[in-house]
C-alpha cells in the first residue's frame, strides 16, 4: 500500500463514520448473519472499529481474525472485544493484510470499499487472499461483488460564485441538511453503462478498468460531467449502493457535449483519483 494510501484511509475518523452509518452497517449485519455458520472461521480485513467482526461472533463463528493496520483502532479493537467478552472468539492482529499470517477462512469479510474501488485496496487484498490460499473453493465472500457504472450529468460547477472543476464526491447525507451544505446540483442527462463487474468469488481479478463507453445525451441537453457510482453485491439477494459512508457518486467534470458521445475511462483500482484517465472521444 502506497504511502499516500496509508495516510488518506488509515485513521479513526473514518471508521467511526461508517460504525455510524446505519444503512451501511446494518446491511453488512444483515449480510453477516445470513452468511456465517456456527463454527465457522472468519477472517475480517480493515477491521475499524470492530463492528462486523463482533456480528460474526454474534453470529457463531468460532474464530474471527480481525486485521488492522492502524495501531490505535488495533488497541481499541482489542479493548472492546474485552468488553464485548469475545475475547475467546476474536483474534486482533495488526497489520497488513497481504503481509500477517492467516487461517484459511470460511467467510472473509473485507468492507475496503470505495467509489468504483479507486482509493481503497480491496482489490488488491482479496487478489492477495486467493494468491495466498486464505480464500480457498468454498470460502464465502462479503461483499461478494462490486459493480461500477458511469453516467453523464449537467451539472452546475458555480460555489461560492466561482467555478469550481476539482472531482465531486457526492454523499447523500449532504442534500439532508441543504442549509449547512453547498450541495452538488446536477441532473442525469443519459443512460446509466456499466464499466465493470467483478465477482472476488471467482479468484484474483484484472485491477484495471480501461473502457470506451457510448453515450446518447439527451435531446436539448449539455452533458459536462462523468457520474461515477458502485454497487456491491454483499451476498444473495443483498445489495448496497451510495449511502453515507459507502460509494458516494464521484462526479468529474468533462468538456460541454452533446448528442452521440463516446467517453474512454481508464484507471487500476487501488492507485486513487491521480491515475483515472476520462477524455471524450
Amino acid at each position: 500500500m502506497s504511502e499516500q494510501t496509508g495516510i488518506i484511509w488509515s485513521n479513526t475518523d473514518y471508521p467511526y463514520l461508517c460504525l455510524v452509518d446505519r444503512k451501511r452497517t446494518l446491511a453488512f449485519r444483515a449480510a453477516i448473519e445470513a452468511v456465517v455458520r456456527p463454527g465457522d472461521v472468519v477472517v475480517e480485513v480493515g477491521a475499524g472499529t470492530g463492528i462486523l467482526s463482533l456480528f460474526a461472533a454474534a453470529a457463531g463463528a468460532s474464530r474471527v481474525v480481525a486485521v488492522e493496520i492502524d495501531p490505535v483502532l488495533a488497541r481499541t479493537l482489542r479493548e472492546t472485544v474485552s468488553a464485548n467478552g469475545y475475547d475467546d472468539v476474536i483474534d486482533v492482529v495488526q497489520g497488513d493484510a497481504l503481509q500477517v499470517e492467516l487461517p484459511r477462512a470460511d467467510v472473509v469479510i473485507g468492507e475496503l470499499v470505495e467509489t468504483g474501488l479507486l482509493d481503497e485496496m480491496q482489490v488488491a487484498v482479496m487478489n492477495g487472499l486467493h494468491e495466498r490460499g486464505v480464500i480457498g473453493t468454498g470460502t464465502r465472500l462479503i461483499p461478494e461483488s462490486y459493480e461500477t457504472s458511469v453516467q453523464l450529468a449537467a451539472t452546475d460547477n458555480t460555489h461560492f460564485g466561482f467555478t469550481i472543476l476539482a472531482p465531486k464526491h457526492e454523499w447523500p447525507y449532504y442534500a439532508q441538511a441543504p442549509d449547512q451544505w453547498e450541495h452538488l446540483r446536477w441532473t442525469p442527462v443519459s443512460e446509466r453503462r456499466t464499466v465493470c463487474a467483478l465477482d472476488f468469488t471467482a479468484g484474483p481479478v484484472d485491477p484495471v478498468v480501461d473502457v470506451t463507453v457510448g453515450f446518447t445525451v439527451e435531446d436539448g441537453a449539455t452533458a459536462n460531467a462523468l457520474v461515477l457510482s458502485g454497487v456491491a453485491g454483499l451476498t444473495t439477494g443483498m445489495t448496497l449502493g451510495a449511502c453515507n459512508s459507502f460509494s458516494g457518486d464521484k462526479v468529474l467534470p468533462l468538456p460541454d457535449c452533446r448528442g452521440e458521445v463516446e467517453v474512454r475511462l481508464r484507471y487500476e483500482m487501488g492507485e486513487g483519483l491521480d491515475n483515472i484517465a476520462v477524455s471524450v472521444l
